[in-house]
């Protein structure tokens, strides 16, 4: 079977985009699951049902798939494509990243290595008495903490979702009784020295800049964010200043309770088969073949005894040789052996229970700062599948007051975290609440709930 693969060059929604329209779509179609681009195909009739091919041959994905296949159905009842990067993954997202050198020096190295996650208020008293011990470092003025240019990433240790539900119902996340005092907190950080004045104005680059200088002690943001820092640092031999992830709590949130997790069952990517496929057997025998454990083995692990081992207890280990190449070089690596370099129907699940899903995240776990990750942020897993894509749709007018809305809470924010006082901060809260209901907030949130019920009623959960 030969494979032709057009990557897009450019923007991927607007190459799909044109396709539909002109009808010149390939066999097989991959596209962001978070976008309206599955719902266009399929309500075009550009993509294939697969129920009756899954049913008659395809065993591997209805073993791999499972129960998402029963929730990843359309309003008819029909499944037009397969999940990719689907299931559950407890892997860490989101932490209070902490210059491991620094937090020892604060806490010590016993606390430091400790799973036994801080509270808000320790966490102040951490930030304030590195601050006072390093008012500068390097000649330049220290940081006690920097952030993202959205303040995004503190709902976390408030144990906010995407969501506020009660008694059933969803409303904006701005309604959550912690979220004014998330607002507040970070107005305190701010008034109090602790946070980086800059921060409105930070973004990736600035922000990992500011981290390589060796003046922050901590930033908020995915574990992953800082191992660019990271590997710089150990290449010099600076082992002990990379960021490693630590859980924070607010004081009235059960620390078992954090968010810090959160990640979507139903993965980044749709799958599906076309009405231009020749062959549709075919395109769904290759399909069957990726999305099974032996497919998702060779895509991810490579080929067994060149590229990896199984040990008597079924756990997959990269050859030494294999492993060498990707800690050197994980983009020519990935060329020469193709690991890793199509990431088709990826399940989260690994082979086995101590096996990731896939060879770079087995090398990356050997990672310091990913081990701390992983024992630090345990727990904090929860699945966002069921708010997701509950908005109206954005080009409907009352998709356009969920814009509005939206750039409301987007111009507040700001305004709240660089307040004067926190009075200031609840009187631009409250104006705010009062703007988002004005832009008919409360039409929003019903059309979210009708939704929202929908999609527990097809999904046996109502």
């Amino acid at each position: 079977m030969d494979i032709e693969i057009q990557n897009a060059t450019g923007d991927a929604y607007e190459l799909l985009s044109l396709q539909l329209s002109g009808g010149e779509y390939a066999d097989i179609v991959m596209m962001d699951l978070g976008s309206d681009l599955p719902e266009k195909y399929i309500n075009s009739g550009a993509l294939l049902p697969l129920n009756d091919l899954i049913e008659e041959k395809g065993s591997d994905i209805k073993e791999m798939y499972a129960d998402i296949l029963d929730r990843t159905v359309h309003d008819d009842g029909k499944n037009y494509y397969l999940n990719n990067w689907y299931g559950d993954d407890d892997t860490p997202v989101d932490a209070f990243n902490i210059r491991f050198d620094y937090m020892v020096d604060i806490v010590g190295e016993e606390r430091a290595r400790s799973s036994e996650p801080f509270s808000q208020d320790e966490f102040v008293s951490i930030l304030k008495e590195w601050k006072e011990i390093n008012p500068e470092v390097n000649g330049e003025a220290s940081i006690p903490l920097t952030i993202r240019e959205n303040a995004s990433g503190f709902e976390g240790m408030f144990g906010m979702k995407t969501y506020y539900e009660n008694e059933g119902r969803l409303y904006h996340i701005a309604r959550d009784p912690q979220y004014l005092k998330m607002r507040k907190f970070q107005n305190n950080l701010l008034n109090e020295g602790l946070l980086d004045p800059e921060w409105v104005t930070n973004n990736e680059t600035l922000k990992n800049q500011k981290l390589a200088s060796g003046n922050v002690f901590a930033t908020q943001s995915a574990y992953w964010d800082t191992q660019g820092v990271n590997q710089a640092n150990v290449a010099q031999g600076n082992e002990n200043q990379q960021y490693v992830a630590y859980k924070v709590y607010a004081n009235d949130i059960d620390p078992s309770k954090t968010t810090y997790g959160g990640r979507n069952s139903f993965g980044w990517d749709a799958i599906g088969i076309t009405d231009n496929a020749e062959n549709v057997d075919a395109a769904f025998e290759l399909i069957n073949f990726l999305a099974s454990r032996e497919g998702q083995n060779l895509l991810l692990w490579g080929i067994e005894g060149e590229h990896y081992t199984v040990d008597e207890d079924g756990n997959f280990h990269p050859t030494d040789d294999t492993l060498t190449k990707f800690q050197e070089d994980t983009e020519a690596a990935t060329n020469e052996t193709g690991i890793n370099r199509w990431t088709w129907f990826v399940n989260n699940q690994g082979p086995t229970e101590e096996t990731p899903n896939r060879l770079t995240e087995y090398i990356s776990r050997q990672a310091f700062d990913s081990e701390m990750a992983f024992q630090n942020m345990e727990g904090t897993y929860w699945d966002n599948s069921y708010y997701s894509n509950l908005s109206p749709e954005p080009s409907s007018p009352l998709g356009l007051r969920h814009q509005s809305i939206t750039d409301i809470v987007t111009e507040a924010v700001p305004q709240m975290v660089n307040a004067a006082s926190e009075q200031e901060v609840e009187t631009i809260y409250n104006n705010m609440i009062s703007r988002m209901e004005e832009a008919g907030l409360e039409e929003v949130e019903e059309y979210i709930n009708e939704k929202y019920q929908e999609r527990l009623e097809l999904w046996g959960m109502n």
